[in-house]
């Protein structure tokens, strides 16, 4: 009988530290891998709403800020007027932006098609969260932005919010 106790009472505290343990694990901020300056940028080739595959290798030769978003997303949807904006002012440099989408065809098309995205979009859930992994967003925290530079090593890491001014300084400075 004490035996039998006693096994439940370890039972029980296991399973409230186990509970207890997820309880922060998911109430924790985002991880994103550290020290990504300076790598060489993963290349990828992911679906094109456009048709066809985006190849990072395709883009060589430009400055490219890498945004990884979803439609559903209340802060990517507020950068990215802002991104249409400045894909417009740089239009004639050897500058884009790239956007991967981390949801389903459908959703992105109706999406990009109300806001009149101007810039190369891929999209799929798992190919392009492996791809934002692969980036230092293991955990997929949106909107998150890489700039790579024209021979494609890894200049800066954004999570979050990349607001207009910003984002022209960081266009600018590395134009």
């Amino acid at each position: 009988m004490k035996k039998t106790h006693l096994a439940i009472i370890i039972i029980l505290l296991f399973g409230l530290a186990g509970a207890y343990g997820l309880r922060k694990y998911s109430q924790r901020d985002p991880v994103f891998a550290p020290n990504q300056a300076g790598k060489p940028a993963p290349d990828f080739t992911i679906p094109s709403l456009s048709g066809g595959n985006i190849k990072l290798s395709d883009y060589k030769g430009k400055l490219v800020l890498l945004n990884f978003f979803a439609s559903w997303c209340p802060p990517c949807r507020a950068e990215i007027p802002s991104f249409i904006k400045a894909q417009d002012k740089y239009k004639d440099k050897p500058f884009t932006f790239i956007g991967l989408a981390i949801e389903d065809k459908k959703a992105v098309e109706r999406y990009v098609k109300q806001i009149g995205i101007n810039y190369p979009i891929g999209y799929g859930i798992e190919m392009t969260h492996d791809t934002a992994t692969a980036y230092g967003d293991p955990d997929g925290a949106l909107p998150y932005s890489v700039l790579i530079s024209k021979d494609q090593k890894i200049l800066g890491v954004y999570p979050g919010i990349i607001y207009e001014d910003k984002l022209t300084q960081i266009i600018n400075n590395n134009l």
